[in-house]
């Protein structure tokens, strides 16, 4: 029978000071079934950098298509072959030749979801940008959801910082499981809220208030500085914006979990640390408390001693100087790292969204890094992209040029922008942009 009314989201039972959170109910879909036809179902998007490199003889298939043989460290995936695509050929620069330090090494990840910076100064972090691709899904597709997004891993200035907002203003990250957990499901004390609520208050646009002494001041400024001040008061008006749409959502009760809080330990062990985040993040999209991560890292520390055969830390494995013992190790690493990916696409399979389909279903989720070969070489980006979400294309390897091989001694360049495969993502999901990054195809053989 079709709905004559719908209900919000938001909405809760109020009554004598008592609120109620409500759990989801089918009055929450389409008014009809005329309009859940016609509504376009929501899909989630993950990007999930990744950040230790590849042993790149045991990443990339060899052979391309939709027969394509597994790779040594894509094996543990198997069984989920048909729900992925390996995608090799792509880097963010495609115009820049060998020997961009900033583009290429640890710095790639600053930009590896805004693909494009400029250089401001010599420091790593010293990089002008704008939104990355998570913030604009965010922007178009958050506005539903508890979370427009939600920034994980490990933030370390510098290197780990994937999203960016419009401003160009890198965004904090929540950097362990349990942190996580409190953020999603944990409510806040009648105390913090109240407090919450009086410091909303007294944040009236501090903008507009001032509007006509900035114009003033602007009047007195050279175009640097206009430019510079204008950054400034737009991180100021993203920071307002933000704390009145917390204020939206101060009253509505958190969702009500089953799931166990993740062991302590599980913030500072690295084999414990990425099982308990990918849990986290399913049962966020399955409450549908946000449709956008980003996520920074594998975990805390550089040791994977728990893998057997691995007896270095990462880093030191991964300046491997082509010696055959150290790229053995980083194979290990990235065996590892497609098993706990393998785990996660199990999650999702296994869950259901509010619209009832699965959410391997309903998603894209983008692993790869930015650092192809930990000698500090980004010239091919390693990619995959999981799930169904907008029905784009999988079960194949996508490669737009040779593999770099170890027996070589000048490594190809990847000629394709993975800008376009950004804007697919963003495409696929239905968020009304047409290019980004100033590029405008999505990524040849999704569709």
């Amino acid at each position: 029978m079709n709905k004559s009314w719908h209900l919000n989201r938001r909405e809760a039972l109020r009554g004598l000071g008592a609120i109620i959170g409500l759990p989801f109910l089918e009055a929450m879909t389409p008014l009809s079934r005329a309009a859940q036809k016609a509504a376009k179902p929501p899909v989630r998007l993950m990007w999930h950098w990744v950040g230790t490199a590849t042993n790149m003889d045991a990443w990339f298939p060899v052979d391309a298509g939709p027969d394509y043989t597994l790779s040594r460290a894509l094996k543990p995936l198997e069984r989920h072959l048909q729900h992925f695509t390996a995608i090799s050929g792509t880097r963010n620069y495609p115009e820049l030749d060998y020997g961009g330090g900033r583009e290429f090494g640890h710095n790639g990840a600053l930009h590896w979801l805004t693909c494009q910076r400029t250089i401001t100064g010599s420091g790593p972090a010293d990089i002008k940008t704008h939104s990355s691709v998570d913030q604009i899904a965010a922007k178009h597709l958050g506005g539903d959801t508890r979370f427009p997004s939600l920034q994980l891993g490990l933030y370390k200035p510098g290197f780990h910082i994937l999203s960016w907002s419009e401003s160009g203003t890198p965004l904090p990250t929540i950097d362990g499981p349990s942190k996580l957990f409190q953020q999603l499901f944990a409510a806040k004390r009648p105390a913090e809220l109240a407090a919450f609520k009086r410091n909303a208050a007294l944040n009236q646009s501090v903008l507009d208030l001032v509007t006509e002494s900035r114009q003033d001041l602007e009047r007195k400024l050279g175009k640097p500085d206009k430019e510079k001040l204008d950054q400034y008061l737009t991180s100021v008006r993203e920071l307002e914006t933000g704390i009145a749409r917390d204020l939206q959502w101060a009253d509505v009760p958190p969702v009500k979990t089953s799931a166990k809080a993740p062991a302590p330990t599980a913030d500072k062990s690295k084999e414990e640390w990425m099982p308990a985040i990918y849990k986290l993040i399913a049962l966020a999209f399955e409450a549908d408390l946000t449709r956008v991560v980003a996520l920074a890292g594998d975990g805390p520390g550089g040791s994977y001693d728990f893998i057997p055969g691995v007896v270095e830390d990462w880093h030191p494995i991964s300046h491997h100087n082509r010696n055959p013992e150290k790229l053995d190790q980083m194979a290990k690493i990235n065996e590892w790292s497609m098993t706990q990916l393998g785990g996660f696409l199990d999650t999702l399979a296994a869950s259901k969204d509010p619209e009832g389909r699965s959410l391997l279903d309903s998603s894209l989720i983008l692993t790869g890094d930015s650092m192809t070969d930990g000698q500090h070489w980004g010239g091919n980006y390693p990619l995959l992209l999981s799930g169904h979400g907008g029905g784009l294309k999988q079960g194949q390897h996508l490669k737009f040029c040779e593999n770099p091989r170890y027996d070589q001694d000048k490594w190809p360049l990847a000629s394709v922008a993975t800008a376009e495969l950004h804007l697919a993502m963003l495409k696929a999901a239905g968020a009304p942009v047409e290019t980004f990054a100033g590029y405008k195809n999505t990524l040849k053989g999704l569709a």
